[in-house]
């Protein structure tokens, strides 16, 4: 039987890498993705990570069908600060210059935090989260930027049914339309005026490894505190005794 749990995942840095960029600065997304998120469960169930060149890692090939939810914390409104650190790797084979020593320029998250939802049958995966329990540290993103985890919940459940305007509580997929040969954004609101608290916050992001051409696939997200309309279709949408609506994915 399906069961449906949070926990609030915290780092004082983070890095999540943006495979399109290198030099002369390697960018992060802003929110963690599915495949960052696979990583962190195998890291608490102890699985294998990436080994070789296009193979897939033991932990994705185990949890890749487990659904996921995700939402930013804080006072942010999806959109975390950031930095950027230069760093020297001196090891030998890091660069072809003189001396081997390869200057390394990466925009970092500052203090990101997410609520990650999960549903699944995997009762040892449920088990250890909810005993704090991991047989590897996990980390975001890079292994210098270690986390933990806090404030498990576990969560009564049921699909929503969009029969009136509704608020997506999480990150969702966002619907597209194509006009004139390009992607647009097709979004039906409620009430579509702004106050000071009110945001939109967009950013496509992994969802999963295509498995042929070991790169990632993706798809547009939205975060907002608007109401959708009722004829704004979200798949997977699940309402939960708190009253919040969630898609998982």
């Amino acid at each position: 039987m399906k069961q449906l749990i949070s926990f609030d995942i915290k780092a004082d840095f983070g890095f999540l890498k943006k495979p399109d960029t290198n030099e002369p600065m390697y960018l992060t997304f802003n929110m963690i993705h599915k495949p960052c998120v696979l990583g962190i469960l195998g890291a608490i169930l102890g699985e294998q990570g990436f080994q070789e060149n296009e193979v897939l890692p033991d932990y994705y090939q185990k949890l890749k069908d487990v659904l996921i939810g995700i939402k930013p914390l804080d006072d942010e409104k999806g959109n975390f600060q950031k930095t950027v650190i230069q760093y020297n790797n001196g090891v030998g084979y890091a660069s072809h210059e003189t001396g081997g020593n390869l200057i390394i320029t990466e925009q970092t998250l500052i203090k990101p935090s997410y609520r990650i939802y999960l549903m699944t049958e995997k009762d040892d995966l449920i088990n250890r989260i909810q005993n704090f329990e991991a047989e590897f540290i996990p980390y975001l993103g890079k292994n210098d930027f270690s986390l933990w985890w806090e404030n498990v919940q576990v969560y009564d459940f049921k699909e929503f049914e969009q029969t009136e305007g509704f608020q997506v509580n999480s990150l969702f997929i966002k619907k597209e339309t194509v006009k004139a040969g390009k992607e647009g954004v097709s979004f039906s609101f409620v009430d579509f005026q702004f106050s000071e608290d009110d945001f939109m916050y967009f950013e496509r992001l992994p969802v999963r490894y295509d498995e042929e051409l070991f790169q990632y696939e993706y798809a547009p997200f939205a975060y907002t505190s608007f109401k959708l309309n009722k004829g704004y279709k979200v798949d997977n949408l699940y309402k939960l005794h708190t009253n919040e609506i969630i898609q998982v994915f």
